[in-house]
C-alpha cells in the first residue's frame, strides 16, 4: 500500500466526478484503477465496484484475497472462485442487484491500448452486464478516471522519486560491472539484484523485466523492446540498458546507453544527435505546452539532422502504477485511446521523456526518464545523465 496516500480523499474525488457525470456506480476492471482505489498490488483479473456514496467493494480470485485484505486500505475484499455463485462476476452482479442498480447509470472501463494488455471490459463481460441489467445505461468512465490518474498527488510524487532513485542505483551498478564478454542476461541480473536490495518490489515490464540489448540488437528499426538474451557483449558494441522498478505500487523507468570502447565517428555522430534530441524533449516538457507541440519540436530537430528516419515516432509516455504506464503518448497525432496531441502538460503530471534512435550498421540509443511538470518548468526525477557512458575495454 502506498504510504501516506489519502485513499479516502482519492475516493471522494472519484465520487465527486461521478456526481458531475450522473453515474450511480462504476464497475472497474483495469488493474490500474483497482490498485489506485484500494492501494494494493492486484495482479489478477478483478472487479472493483465504486459506488457514488460509501466504500468500494473488490472481488478477486481467492488465492489472493487474504493478502489483499491485509495490504489494501479499504478492507471490503471478497474471495472469488470458479464455482457457481462464487465467480467475480456472480458476486459483482449480486452486489449491484442488492443495491438497486436495475435502472442505474453504470460506468464501465471501455477502450483499448496499443501497447499494454490493459484490462478493459471484455465483450463477454459487457454481455453479462447488459443481460443482467437490460434497463440500465452503460457509460464509459475511462476518461473520468484517466483525468484523475494524470495529476499526481504529493504522496505519489514521493513514491516516484524513490523509484527513480532505485533505478539510478541499478544503473550505476550495472555500468560499474559492465564488461566485454558478459551476456545481456547477466547485466540484467546485476541491475535487478542491486535494485531489489534497495527496495524494488517488481521488475514490472512484460518486455523481459530489465531490458538489455547490445550490438546489432540495439539497431532494430523502431526497436524499443529488447528483452535480454544470452548474446555476449562485444568490443565496439552499443549497449542499451532499460531498467524498471516498483516502489509502493509506483513505477520507475530509466533507459541509458553505453559504448564498449572509444566510439567510431559514426557512433559519435549518432550519440551527438541522440544527446541533443534527448535534452530537447526534456526541456520541451513544460506547463502549458501540448503533447503535439513537444513532438513537433523534436521532429523538426530530427528533420534538420537527417535522423528522423531512424527515430521511433513517439517521444514519451505516461507512467503510474501497474497497468497505467502508457497513455498518453507524446506524438503529434490524435487517435482515441492511443494519443492526444492537444493534451496540455500541467503541474504535477509525470511523463516519461523518450528518444529511440536506431541506425542500422551503427547501433541504437534509447532514452527514458520520468519528468515531473512543475509550475515553472520541469524536474527530471533521475540523476543518470543523458550522455552515453564510454566503457574502457
Amino acid at each position: 500500500m502506498g504510504a501516506n496516500v489519502d485513499y479516502r480523499g482519492r475516493l471522494s474525488k472519484i465520487q465527486a466526478r461521478m456526481e458531475e457525470k450522473g453515474l450511480d456506480t462504476i464497475v472497474a476492471t483495469r488493474l490500474s484503477t483497482v490498485g489506485y482505489v484500494f492501494g494494493g498490488f492486484v495482479p489478477w483479473r478483478s472487479i472493483a465496484i465504486i459506488p457514488r456514496q460509501g466504500e468500494p467493494e473488490l472481488y478477486v480470485p481467492g488465492l489472493d484475497a487474504e493478502r489483499l485484505k491485509d495490504d489494501c486500505f479499504f478492507k471490503n475484499v471478497n474471495l472469488a472462485a470458479p464455482f457457481p455463485g462464487m465467480t467475480i462476476w456472480d458476486q459483482a452482479l449480486s452486489f449491484l442487484r442488492a443495491h438497486g442498480m436495475e435502472n442505474a447509470a453504470i460506468g464501465v472501463e471501455m477502450g483499448h491500448s496499443p501497447i499494454r494488455i490493459e484490462t478493459f471490459l471484455l465483450a463477454s463481460e459487457q454481455d453479462l452486464l447488459r443481460g443482467a441489467f437490460p434497463e440500465a445505461s452503460f457509460v464509459s468512465a475511462t476518461d473520468l478516471l484517466n483525468d484523475l490518474f494524470l495529476i499526481k498527488e504529493d504522496a505519489e510524487i514521493d513514491a516516484f522519486r524513490r523509484a527513480a532513485e532505485i533505478c539510478d542505483l541499478g544503473m550505476a551498478t550495472a555500468l560499474r560491472e559492465l564488461r566485454v564478454g558478459m551476456t545481456e542476461t547477466e547485466v540484467a541480473g546485476i541491475a535487478e539484484y542491486a535494485m531489489r536490495a534497495a527496495g524494488n518490489e517488481l521488475n514490472w515490464t512484460f518486455t523481459g523485466g530489465q531490458e538489455i540489448a547490445s550490438g546489432y540488437r540495439t539497431a532494430y528499426n523502431w526497436g524499443g523492446c529488447t528483452p535480454p538474451t544470452r548474446k555476449r557483449i562485444q568490443p565496439g558494441d552499443n549497449v542499451v540498458l532499460d531498467l524498471h522498478c516498483m516502489y509502493n505500487l509506483y513505477l520507475g523507468d530509466l533507459s541509458h546507453n553505453a559504448i564498449m570502447g572509444q566510439p567510431t565517428p559514426a557512433q559519435k555522430e549518432l550519440a551527438d544527435v541522440y544527446v541533443a534530441a534527448g535534452h530537447l524533449v526534456v526541456e520541451s516538457m513544460r506547463p502549458g505546452v501540448t503533447y503535439g507541440e513537444v513532438a513537433q519540436k523534436v521532429e523538426a530537430f530530427l528533420d534538420k539532422t537527417g535522423y528522423r528516419q531512424y527515430a521511433l515516432p513517439g517521444y514519451g509516455h505516461g507512467i503510474g502504477i501497474l497497468g497505467n504506464e502508457w497513455y498518453p503518448v507524446v506524438i503529434n497525432s490524435t487517435i482515441p485511446c492511443e494519443s492526444n496531441a492537444g493534451l496540455v502538460l500541467q503541474p504535477n503530471m509525470i511523463e516519461i521523456a523518450a528518444i529511440v534512435l536506431n541506425k542500422p550498421g551503427v547501433g541504437g540509443m534509447r532514452l527514458e526518464v520520468p519528468v515531473l511538470i512543475t509550475r515553472d518548468g520541469n524536474e527530471p526525477l533521475n540523476k543518470t545523465p543523458i550522455e552515453p557512458t564510454v566503457v574502457e575495454v
